[in-house]
């Protein structure tokens, strides 16, 4: 009888432990699965702060189609707050692209990291359920080269 119980006990351990592997592999790819490249204009500094125009073109690596998806634009800091969010995106299926663009008010200090090769900080919040998953996306600035005369 103990034998019977242990070979259940194993085998639900098991289980848990492959639901497991599975849901990290799938948090894996997800963190991965968003990409992009990004351009900032129509800059107008005002002391403290900063209006601009940030442009974003996300990428859908994933597998899956997003249906709702919020880009956030969070600062820099350790704990990270948000700055603001583009619109909600209507559908993004995978292995296609989208560009958004909103204006947002950031602090100098922030803007200035920007300058200095620290990227904004985006987040993109799939809807997963009655909740929303956070996923990194890695963008990259798109820059004009400067012509000389």
């Amino acid at each position: 009888m103990l034998r019977r119980w242990e070979l259940w006990l194993r085998a639900l351990y098991l289980f848990v432990l492959l639901l497991c592997v599975a849901s990290v592999a799938s948090a894996d790819d997800l963190t991965r699965a968003f990409a992009g490249t990004y351009k900032i204009s129509n800059v107008v500094e005002d002391g403290s702060h900063v209006q601009l125009t940030l442009t974003l073109t996300l990428s859908n690596f994933s597998n899956e189609d997003v249906k709702g998806g919020i880009v956030a634009l969070m600062n820099s800091q350790p704990t990270p707050v948000l700055i603001g969010s583009f619109s909600a995106i209507g559908d993004l299926a995978h292995q296609r692209k989208v560009t958004i663009s909103h204006t947002f008010t950031v602090d100098a200090n922030e803007y200035a990291n920007w300058q200095h090769g620290h990227a904004p900080v985006l987040q993109f919040l799939v809807p997963s359920g009655d909740t929303a998953v956070a996923v990194g996306i890695q963008a990259n600035q798109i820059t004009t080269p400067k012509t000389t005369n």
